[in-house]
């Protein structure tokens, strides 16, 4: 990039060199935009051209064709070069569609880029007025002079160069929080990985197969869990959680408290401890199907392989220390805290499935209904890794079932219980058990109960047909209740068949829940540490659900797969490895470039309201103990929400001042001139 001569400032604890412009007088040079005949077709643009000449300070004033196109954007170069123009003025489609091109451009030539002001006459003035040309041209006319008149006041921009931290913290162990570390160290990029639970994996885990192609999930998963706990680049934290969270891109502290699981790492995981443990408490990981001591591994192949200890259930005998070959077994073990320093963030908390509880009619969680289950447990009954099974039993007596209902979206679009969104994932992996269970049995009555059916994407409309052609029965109607027949004490389902509008009473030896994907359990206090915006639905929210789904609110803090909402898992390892480019980009090239487009304070002027920090979505405004606003110039998002509610005025964004914005719409509104 070249510069002008000009003043050179040393920036504030950077070292790095930057020049600004002298004070001098406006040259402005405007150049309006044919865009073929999306603008000239509504336009008269040689009319817009000749009005922007006679205004003040305007040198330059010239209508093209495609000022996007090479002679276009050379056309304003050579304007700078030739005629000295300072400040340019295009007007023609978006800011964000070719407003960088032109600021690029400028740059090139010398101009500080932010001397660009981008003037849409075509989504604001042609496209929604066709039909009336003479009216479109005046408004043109008025929002060139409107640009014109801003840019006079605009101010150069500095852009700083900020070191990054090469490392990189991912809070969660499931398939995003895996895949997305194991992305980052293979680019070298040391990570620090945290889970709360005691081992790694997540759900993924406890899946009996996956769709469309019903593999094996641990046969997939295997080799990314084995990847992350030998990987040197990567330090494993299980059984921990992030305590605090303090500075913005490129630079974090980061505080975790890491649990203590009463066993050491030189435990072989031989399993003489857990074998003579007298303490025996249902498996959360085998969702119940099982049991397990209180000192235990969750499953076989858990990694880390050693075994952990559950305090809350531990009798003290010493069974488990005095039997450890090795002496692995330690009670005095402590929480520790440690802290570490990276430049990006992921979030990868993954979700929780809904508890169906508060579905009273459904009757899930009561006694009596034990045969009322969620998709989750279904998983564990039907996979052959389940602690107690390889095939779908009965909770209640152990017998096959003769009849299965499985109901959809519990907990999920519905406007009085549970969610008003669709997960999205529920009706695959309901069909996908459905075809499971009706191949195993072909004599099972094997049905679903849906609002409607949603099977996007490839191969999973084959799965929803291939599981009504081997005789799953689909019936459209959300039931009503589940009962239990006082006589015979089978459980019934009431519904009704919305397509032939026939009432129904289906007998179910087993009701499977497809529950809702919702936000895991601490994420408003996880949100709150990290700084960043949750959805109403209670999400982490991403910056743009379009052009940026992994960046979240504060600039360095990225999501990963359900975090940010539900997915399936080749979604969640698409976004965690979108998630993980990303993240790693500024780490790896070791600096960010930073534009100083941050509000300045008026510290004459604040009177220490604090409004200012409350409406900082990056929490960008520190306030001190006395209430002295400070802004993070690299967290800022130059979103400028600041302005509007300080009730003083004393908060500023550099080049969207209360006086550049009155200018420009003091010309929209026809009043006139700007010449000061």
């Amino acid at each position: 990039m070249t510069v002008k001569e000009g003043k050179v400032k040393e920036t504030e604890n950077l070292g790095e060199m930057v020049e600004t412009e002298e004070s001098e007088e406006p040259r402005i040079g405007v150049f309006v935009c044919h865009c073929g005949h999306n603008i000239a077709g509504t336009v008269d643009v040689s009319k817009v051209a000749e009005y922007a000449s006679t205004l003040p300070n305007v040198v330059k004033a010239e209508h093209y064709m495609f000022m996007c196109s090479k002679p276009g954007v050379q056309m304003v170069k050579d304007s700078i070069e030739e005629l000295g123009v300072n400040r340019t003025v295009v007007a023609s489609c978006s800011k964000n569609q070719h407003g960088r091109t032109f600021a690029k451009a400028i740059e090139e030539v010398g101009l500080n880029k932010h001397r660009h002001q981008q003037v849409n006459v075509r989504e604001y003035d042609s496209w929604v007025h066709q039909k009336e040309k003479e009216k479109a041209t005046q408004k043109a006319m008025r929002l060139v002079e409107a640009g014109v008149n801003r840019s006079r006041k605009l101010e150069d921009v500095e852009t700083r160069r900020v070191e990054t931290t090469k490392a990189a913290l991912v809070i969660g162990a499931g398939i995003a929080g895996l895949r997305s570390a194991f992305d980052m160290a293979e680019l070298g990029i040391p990570v620090v990985l945290v889970e709360r639970d005691s081992t790694i994996g997540g759900h993924m885990t406890r899946l009996n197969k996956t769709f469309p192609t019903l593999e094996c999930p641990q046969c997939s998963i295997s080799p990314l869990t084995n990847g992350v706990a030998n990987h040197p680049l990567i330090e494993l934290y299980t059984n921990a959680q992030v305590k605090s969270v303090e500075g913005s891109l490129g630079n974090f502290e980061i505080e975790i408290e890491i649990k203590p699981r009463y066993v050491k790492d030189n435990c072989t995981s031989c399993g003489d401890c857990a074998a003579n443990c007298p303490v025996e408490v249902p498996s959360e990981w085998d969702k119940g199907m099982s049991m397990r001591n209180a000192i235990y591994k969750a499953y076989p192949q858990a990694i880390p392989a050693t075994f952990v200890r559950d305090k809350k259930n531990c009798i003290e005998c010493n069974t488990c220390i005095n039997i450890c070959p090795v002496q692995a077994v330690d009670f005095s073990m402590e929480s520790e805290t440690k802290t570490v320093k990276v430049g990006s963030i992921i979030v990868a908390a993954g979700y929780q499935e809904y508890d169906p509880t508060e579905i009273e009619p459904y009757h899930y969680g009561q006694e009596g209904y034990e045969d009322v289950i969620t998709q989750l447990k279904l998983e564990r009954m039907l996979s052959p890794t389940s602690l107690t099974n390889s095939q779908v039993l009965r909770p209640t007596d152990g017998k096959i079932p003769e009849s299965v209902v499985m109901i959809q979206c519990v907990g999920s679009r519905n406007d009085q219980v549970g969610n008003k969104y669709c997960t999205g994932v529920c009706c695959k992996f309901a069909i996908k058990n459905a075809r499971i269970i009706k191949e195993m049995y072909p004599d099972m009555d094997v049905s679903i109960c849906y609002i409607d059916i949603r099977t996007p994407g490839l191969n999973f409309e084959e799965l929803y047909k291939s599981a009504q052609e081997i005789g799953v029965r689909f019936i459209r109607g959300r039931p009503s209740e589940i009962i239990r027949d006082p006589i015979s004490g089978e459980l019934k389902v009431i519904v009704e068949d919305t397509l032939s509008q026939t009432p129904l009473q289906l007998n179910a030896d087993l009701v499977v829940l497809s529950a809702a994907m919702v936000p895991p359990e601490g994420i408003g206090p996880l949100g709150s540490k990290l700084h960043v915006l949750r959805s109403q639905e209670g999400f982490l929210k991403e910056f743009h659900i379009k052009m940026n789904p992994t960046l979240s609110s504060k600039g360095g803090i990225f999501l990963a797969g359900t975090i940010q909402g539900p997915k399936d898992i080749s979604e969640t390892v698409a976004h965690a490895g979108s998630a993980a480019a990303l993240a790693a980009a500024p780490l790896v090239r070791g600096y960010i470039e930073k534009e100083m487009l941050v509000p300045s304070v008026d510290y004459d002027l604040c009177v220490k309201c604090g409004l200012c920090k409350t409406v900082c979505a990056p929490a960008a405004i520190d306030i001190d103990e006395s209430g002295i606003p400070t802004v993070n110039e690299v967290a800022c998002k130059s979103c400028g929400m600041c302005m509007p509610v300080c009730p003083t005025a004393a908060i500023q964004l550099i080049n969207f001042s209360d006086d550049q914005l009155l200018d420009e719409i003091i010309a929209v509104s026809g009043g006139g001139i700007v010449c000061e």
